[in-house]
């Protein structure tokens, strides 16, 4: 449902994630990322859910802000 939300609700979706991995692992683990990227960090809950369903995914947000 949360991935839907992304794809639908969050603005243009140039590049879905349709990785199954990606997804089975965020629907897993979404209230850890909610604490970690919205609550604690500096996301908007729209954005959380854009960058994973039409930005690449967590694995690309957390990568960008290692460099």
């Amino acid at each position: 449902m949360l991935v839907l939300i992304g794809f639908f609700a969050t603005g243009p979706c140039p590049y879905k994630n349709i990785d199954l991995f990606s997804d089975l692992i965020f629907v897993l683990t979404w209230p850890v990322g909610l604490v970690r990227y919205v609550i604690a960090g500096s996301m908007s809950p729209f954005a959380w859910l854009h960058q994973h369903a039409c930005e690449g995914g967590m694995g690309n947000y957390r990568a960008a802000l290692l460099r």
